[in-house]
């Protein structure tokens, strides 16, 4: 009789062991899920979508005007000889439709603020300013100048000209560096810690998170409507 108490109490044990054991590898499982959401949601598809899409068309200005820098000085030293079908090679296409607004969302619901949004809005509008003079309104002023009497001043005074407003322009983009600086430290952030959903809520509260959204207002004071 004893023996048979025995083995009931360890079969009991055994089974309280596995459901135990079941238990916790369920919950680890559904946390770890858990984590993986967050970071896909908020990682993957908002701060990195939208660095990505920042990066890129800042980078197709950025060629552009390396381009355009080049065209300009051949313009220049060349004069009456400048081939103008230079004027249409080495251009990239820029495409800055792409406002990623689902993106925007959810960097918007984690930081409790507009600022990356409008923000991202300005460079934009700075890359679609910029890229038009670049590839359409410096290379036309220069095929006028080679093709028409329309444009009295030398290649020389001309091209000089173009190289300051280049200049200009390029250091304009240098402005919307924080913003990208600052993209990468919230992915390093999200990186470092697995995140669960109701902690998501109060992300926006953390000190670091916080400074974070200073710098950027700091950096961008002429932005407006921050929530």
């Amino acid at each position: 009789m004893l023996q048979v108490c025995i083995e009931l109490l360890r079969g009991a044990f055994t089974l309280v062991a596995v459901a135990l054991g079941s238990s916790i590898a369920l919950r680890v499982y559904f946390r770890q899920k858990e984590y993986e959401l967050v970071k896909q949601r908020y990682l993957e598809g908002g701060v990195d979508v939208v660095a990505a899409e920042i990066e890129s068309v800042l980078g197709v200005v950025s060629h552009n005007w390396a381009r355009c820098l080049q065209v300009c000085k051949s313009f220049r030293d060349t004069a009456e000889n400048f081939d103008i079908k230079e004027l249409e090679r080495g251009f990239l296409d820029l495409d800055n439709s792409k406002f990623q607004q689902i993106a925007h969302l959810r960097i918007s619901s984690l930081l409790q603020s507009q600022v990356v949004w409008n923000t991202f809005q300005s460079a934009m509008a700075y890359a679609s300013s910029a890229n038009a003079m670049i590839t359409k309104e410096m290379p036309e002023a220069m095929r006028l100048r080679c093709t028409t009497g329309r444009i009295a001043v030398s290649h020389g005074s001309m091209a000089d000209t173009m190289l300051v407003n280049l200049q200009e322009l390029h250091n304009d983009g240098f402005r919307y560096t924080p913003l990208i600086r600052e993209l990468h430290a919230l992915s390093r952030m999200l990186e470092a810690e697995k995140l669960k959903l109701k902690a998501v809520a109060q992300f926006s509260t953390r000190p670091e998170v916080q400074h974070l959204i200073e710098r950027l207002r700091t950096a961008f004071p002429d932005q407006e409507n921050y929530s």
